[in-house]
């Protein structure tokens, strides 16, 4: 017992003076740990010491140029500077051009959509009263009415460019525009009346089933159809009246017989200065096309291109 005892004693010893130098040794580690820690600190990276003016311009260079849209989700996206650090995050919330250009996609499950959803109405808070930029190509419509229903179409007064596919069973209720300069509309189908009150609108691209879609004609100064039928386009140009830009990519459809409808035997462009065409050289539909080219009246005409690719406004 006293054998056991008296060994104990000199293990508890041993434990002690143990203990006691990695004590020492731990209150050198963090001593030196401290002083790294300051030395650190004291130091600044040269992209920290910019002013934030100049790091809110390097962010916006970063994404699309506006108002080309980054995806709402993936790297490439605004949400990443505010993943690097502290600072960063600062700069992009106070940033509201980070935020003003938004492309909604189908997405693969209600999760996702769900995501995509919560991330735009933070986008569109962000943005503040910046004008918006709003991509939207969603075949489900009852994702595309959702969307519509909520904070998205609240924004409709700081849209100031739209891009917009419409599902056949989709009626969104898109209010007043006052701000809206350009409008790319495509419908999946056709024969819906459609009225859209944006006073300042001046680029329009428009799809096929758009024969019923009321825009403020007589503003638009760039015009571009795609695979509409020859006749609705006159019906559409006689009301441009101050119409200088033209691209035209013809349906692949023929006008009954090979008529063309013209409201009279000429169609007056007075503005226009430049048209772009597809380039057809055989068949009816060139000679419909050439029909419809010769029934144009331009006088401030300066340039006709004829294509086999046609761009946008």
């Amino acid at each position: 017992m006293l054998e056991s005892m008296k060994a104990d004693r000199l293990r508890l010893t041993y434990l002690v003076a143990q203990i006691r130098d990695l004590e020492r040794l731990l209150s050198a580690l963090r001593k030196e740990r401290a002083q790294t820690q300051k030395r650190l600190s004291a130091y600044k990276y040269p992209v920290l010491t910019l002013p934030n003016e100049i790091t809110s311009e390097i962010f916006i260079h970063f994404l699309p140029v506006y108002p080309d849209a980054p995806p709402l989700v993936g790297l490439e996206l605004p949400t990443t500077l505010t993943h690097v650090c502290h600072h960063w995050r600062e700069v992009a919330l106070a940033t509201p051009a980070l935020w003003r250009a938004l492309k909604f996609s189908d997405v693969d499950n209600s999760e996702s959509y769900k995501l995509i959803h919560r991330i735009s109405d933070a986008w569109i808070r962000r943005s503040r009263s910046c004008l918006l930029s709003i991509d939207i190509d969603i075949v489900d419509p009852g994702i595309f009415d959702e969307i519509f229903a909520e904070t998205l179409a609240a924004a409709a007064t700081r849209w100031e460019h739209l891009r917009i596919y419409i599902p056949r069973d989709s009626h969104p209720k898109i209010g007043r525009m006052p701000l809206l300069r350009s409008l790319d509309l495509e419908f999946e189908g056709r024969d819906r009346a459609v009225k859209y009150d944006a006073p300042k609108l001046r680029t329009v691209v428009l799809w096929s089933g758009v024969q019923n879609v009321t825009l403020p004609w007589a503003r638009i100064t760039c015009l571009t159809m795609n695979k509409v039928g020859l006749d609705q386009c006159a019906s559409i140009l006689r009301h441009t009246t101050h119409l200088i830009q033209y691209i035209l990519l013809p349906a692949r459809y023929l006008q009954p017989h090979g008529l063309l409808n013209f409201p009279g035997s000429h169609l007056t462009l007075p503005c226009l200065q430049s048209l772009t065409s597809e380039s057809l050289t055989l068949g009816t539909r060139s000679r419909q096309l050439d029909s419809f080219l010769s029934a144009l009246v331009v006088p401030a005409f300066r340039r006709l291109d004829l294509q086999r690719g046609i761009p946008r406004c």
